[in-house]
């Protein structure tokens, strides 16, 4: 009896946390059947780690980035800053503080210049290739790092010092793990969050567990926790957003020091984390200005505008790159190009619409269409209940707009069509499905007590039927709405993206082996996608097409070791082979392998 009377208690905290940890469960289970990584995971983890150095290459030589930081920036711990900036003003002082002439801002051009991304045809020790993955003994903890090499990509770093921060613990180490934990850690703050959410304005515990299940056993929320990016970390920034507004709109539009702060904080999260989190906010916020303005909250409104405000000029003061990124860098430039030239497309929004009816509701695209299309007709009959229930229309405004304004726009500036960029929004599409069933139904038990259906006091008379309570309504409408996006989702028929069956996990190279990388001529360095790979070798050369006769002169064969030819898949691989072969002399070796990659195709040879 205590048992009972104790689950009855605590059953909402027991639902919860049997979904998280059959949540966790799964992203355990799931993670370990990744079995490759998309470049830009591989990237994730160079960009973390590597010592200065944003991306791989062979250009590096005499005085390079990381001497300029010994020896003018961070240094190497807290003394050397402090050292390093006590000479940097001297230097400074004595040229009247003109950086662009100072031996400081000199020195740092020849850095950066020694230090680009340039392609020569030496031979590089694999040992390399596992710096750039990992935190080496000398580059734990080192945030600056870090800083450095997201100024020379198009993202905000903050991800990237998280899983900095994870690899630092684990000192030249690689594995999928790191990222992976980084994003279970996320996502279950995520759940939390999502619950808490739901619970405080969506109708309850019980409507909450419903959308928290709905998500955490979704094909979606497994791939955004098997893609080793920051997407997980987005997805929980976007909800902390929309769950600090909702408190606002919930405190009758009165910002307390707490949600100033709570606001303040999370749209610089997000910021530090995606560029297109500063969608998701403008739309969040042009709802909540526009709400207030009808309530006629006029202080509140110029309160809040001050702090999203200074939250924008704190962001860019501490990482000011960001202006760069997106007016000047390429990404930024071709979003921006999109924007300015009012060139949209409705295909592109479908497309990303059919991610999520692929990830979220299992590809059955009439399950969303026909659940908001009976919540919009429910909502219009029974429109005065709907007011004065516990679901008023700023607060669906609040969920559902920034939500849709952000898949269009994302839809038409994102460079690739694919569910990475939609991800953050999931959640909230298992909040619109799930209230929209509850909220209809809990409208017809209204209509049903206030006398708009007589028909229903017939059917009790003649059948004797009892009446049902609204809770006992409620609840099963919630195991019907959750349950029916469960099985849509079911893993037999929609397996997570991103695990990449037969990928570089799989493929392991001879002890003793080097490797010769061709690609095409004026191509980018596509090697970035084998990193994980060569870092197995003893040396590699990643050389144009063209090229390749000019590694002879540092390369000797000794018996018994094993040389990995891998051409980008589009080349003429025999005639390649047959050049990389005569070029270095080893037309003794027979292959003992071929193996295709995501983007090459792998040969070892051997005696």
């Amino acid at each position: 009896m205590k048992c009972l009377t104790f689950f009855r208690k605590h059953a909402s905290t027991l639902a919860l946390l049997f979904i998280l940890t059959s949540s966790l469960c799964m992203m355990l289970y799931f993670g370990h059947q990744k079995q490759g990584y998309h470049v830009d995971e591989l990237y994730s983890y160079g960009l973390s780690n590597s010592q200065y150095l944003p991306f791989m290459h062979f250009g590096v030589s005499g005085y390079d980035v990381k001497d300029w930081m010994n020896e003018y920036g961070a240094g190497e711990n807290f003394a050397d800053l402090f050292s390093n900036l006590a000479k940097d003003f001297k230097i400074l002082k004595a040229c009247d503080f003109d950086f662009y002439n100072s031996e400081i801002y000199q020195a740092y051009r020849i850095a950066q210049e020694n230090s680009a991304d340039t392609y020569t045809t030496t031979w590089v020790p694999g040992q390399d290739y596992v710096d750039y993955l990992t935190a080496s003994k000398s580059n734990t903890f080192n945030y600056a790092s870090v800083y450095y090499n997201q100024r020379g990509d198009v993202h905000p770093p903050l991800f990237y010092i998280f899983l900095h921060t994870i690899c630092s613990v684990f000192q030249g180490q690689f594995s999928k793990w790191f990222g992976l934990a980084l994003n279970m850690v996320l996502l279950t703050i995520a759940l939390w969050i999502l619950y808490r959410m739901s619970s405080k304005h969506f109708g309850g515990k019980g409507v909450a567990i419903a959308i928290t299940a709905a998500y955490a056993f979704s094909c979606g929320f497994m791939s955004t926790a098997i893609f080793i990016r920051m997407y997980a970390l987005l997805t929980l920034m976007t909800l902390l957003c929309c769950y600090v507004h909702l408190e606002i709109q919930k405190a009758n539009y009165k910002l307390s020091g707490k949600l100033i702060a709570a606001l303040f904080f999370s749209v610089l999260g997000g910021y530090y984390t995606q560029y297109y989190f500063v969608l998701y906010a403008i739309a969040i916020a042009a709802v909540m200005v526009v709400s207030m303005l009808i309530h006629k909250k006029y202080k509140s409104a110029l309160i809040y505008g001050a702090t999203l405000l200074g939250s924008a000029i704190t962001g860019i003061l501490i990482w000011p790159f960001s202006v760069k990124h997106v007016f000047g860098g390429y990404r930024g430039q071709e979003s921006l190009s999109v924007l300015t030239s009012g060139s949209f497309y409705s295909y592109k929004a479908k497309y990303m619409i059919g991610h999520i009816i692929d990830q979220i509701f299992g590809g059955y695209t009439l399950l969303p269409v026909i659940a908001l299309m009976l919540g919009v007709i429910i909502c219009l009959i029974f429109w005065k209940i709907i007011l004065k229930g516990s679901l008023p229309f700023a607060k669906i405004c609040l969920t559902a707009v920034p939500v849709a304004v952000y898949i269009f726009v994302v839809g038409q500036i994102s460079p690739f069509l694919t569910d990475r960029y939609v991800m953050c929004t999931y959640p909230f599409w298992c909040i619109m499905v799930v209230c929209t069933l509850f909220y209809s139904v809990m409208c017809l038990v209204d209509g049903f007590r206030l006398g708009k259906f007589r028909l229903s006091q017939a059917w009790t008379t003649r059948w004797k039927i009892k009446p049902i309570s609204r809770n006992t309504i409620g609840i099963c409408t919630l195991v019907l709405a959750a349950g029916i996006l469960m099985i849509a989702n079911n893993y037999f028929r929609n397996t997570p993206g991103y695990l990449n069956p037969g990928g570089q996990e799989t493929y392991q190279v001879p002890a003793g082996t080097d490797c010769v990388f061709i690609i095409p001529d004026g191509s980018y360095n596509e090697s970035a996608e084998e990193i994980s790979i060569l870092a197995q070798c003893d040396n590699v050369g990643v050389v144009y097409e063209s090229n390749v006769g000019v590694l002879a002169g540092d390369y000797i064969y000794e018996a018994g070791d094993y040389l990995l030819v891998e051409i980008i898949s589009h080349l003429d691989t025999e005639k390649v082979l047959l050049n990389v072969q005569e070029a270095l002399q080893v037309t003794e070796l027979r292959e003992l392998e071929r193996t295709y990659g995501s983007n090459c195709v792998r040969i070892l040879l051997g005696e």
